[in-house]
């Protein structure tokens, strides 16, 4: 009977969920975010890629280049810890709601903390950041 008086309860109160992302959310202080990286500081070390629980991160020295595929980063700041320039920072910001897996790419062609985004097929987020095809 509980559950019954519970239902008609919620009936008439207002939604506890906001209208993110037409809502801006609150963040508490403590929210990690997201990684962002500050290129010009880079100097591709690899660390970051190599303490990622998750293999997020990918380094193309060639291309100097930092990609990360957002729906695997867990936010553990693992990359910013092992970092030995502080290139990387976390930004208590999220990344906009898609459909898609989303790969950002930092590039030092870009300002610092810009990057390009890419989308990976659907269902194929399991896949490595360096088997991303740029197109």
């Amino acid at each position: 009977m509980s559950m019954l008086r519970s239902s008609l309860r919620n009936l008439f109160q207002r939604p506890v969920t906001t209208a993110y992302p037409n809502v801006q959310a609150d963040l508490p202080q403590s929210n990690r975010g997201r990684v962002m990286w500050e290129m010009s500081k880079c100097i591709y070390c690899r660390r970051c890629e190599r303490v990622c629980p998750t293999n997020a991160i990918s380094t193309n020295k060639e291309a100097k280049s930092q990609t990360i595929v957002r729906n695997r980063c867990i936010t553990c700041n693992a990359c910013v810890e092992v970092c030995p320039t502080q290139t990387i920072s976390m930004v208590a910001d999220y990344s906009k709601p898609d459909l898609a897996p989303t790969v950002h790419i930092f590039s030092a062609n870009l300002p610092d903390y810009n990057f390009r985004v890419e989308h990976l097929p659907r269902g194929s987020g399991s896949r490595r950041p360096d088997e991303v095809t740029n197109d």
